[in-house]
Formats: structure tokens, sequence, C-alpha cells
């Protein structure tokens, strides 16, 4: 990093009152974050969820996994 983007994230944190390893790791993770293409709004990681369909099993979804399976290899 040139001198100049340095002195902006030096002050940046320090306003923050992060040191700068503290703000690079912040930095670091909203990127993987951002870039990593998950979106933890998504059904599939919504635990409650799952356990409310576990709940419901045996009732008209006990076929569901078959129904896959009809319609994917076919």
């Amino acid at each position: 990093m040139d001198p100049g983007e340095y002195q902006t994230l030096a002050r940046t944190a320090e306003k923050k009152g992060l040191t700068i390893k503290e703000a690079l790791r912040q930095a670091a993770r909203l990127w993987v974050h951002e870039e990593s293409g998950i979106d933890p709004s998504d059904p599939i990681f919504d635990i409650a969820l799952g356990r409310r369909k576990a709940r419901d099993w045996g009732k008209g979804t006990e076929n569901a996994s078959k129904e896959v399976d009809e319609t994917l290899y076919k």
C-alpha cells in the first residue's frame, strides 16, 4: 500500500480506537464476507427453519427426497 493509503488507514483506525492490525483484520473479514457469495439470509442457514421442518416430518414431506430424485434423474 502506498504511503497515502497507509496514513488514511492509520488515521481511520485511530479514530475508531483500533490498532492497524485490528482494522486490517476487520477489512479482511468484510472483504471475504462480501466476496464469498454467501448470503446469510439464505434459508439454508436458518437453523430454526430446519427444526420446524423436522417437526413437520410425516405431514406430506416424507416423499420430498424421492420427488427431487425423480425430477433430477429422469
